[in-house]
């Protein structure tokens, strides 16, 4: 019998492994990623760049405006990014 040692998880199955906002708490987060706003999209989206110039397009977590030049915490999910504001 084999051993299944490394199984691949789907993105859903990740998120609810490390807590991701299903946590409940206000404690840091295991983000899958950390970068900064640089444009506002149309709608929740953003264009996010990480500390080594790629740049992705993310959608905010909350309805509340992110203003250019925050530090944001991101989470890999179903193939896209959602982000938090980190504080």
């Amino acid at each position: 019998m084999a051993d299944k040692k490394n199984v691949q998880l789907l993105d859903e199955e990740m998120f609810n492994a490390t807590g991701g906002r299903n946590s409940g708490n206000q404690e840091t987060k295991d983000f899958d990623a950390v970068g900064t706003v640089i444009m506002h999209l149309p709608g929740r989206q953003y264009q996010v760049r990480f500390d080594d110039g790629a740049e992705l397009i993310a959608t905010s977590y909350s309805d509340e405006s992110v203003a250019e030049g925050t530090n944001v915490g991101l989470f890999a999910i179903a193939g896209g990014w959602t982000m938090h504001v980190l504080q």
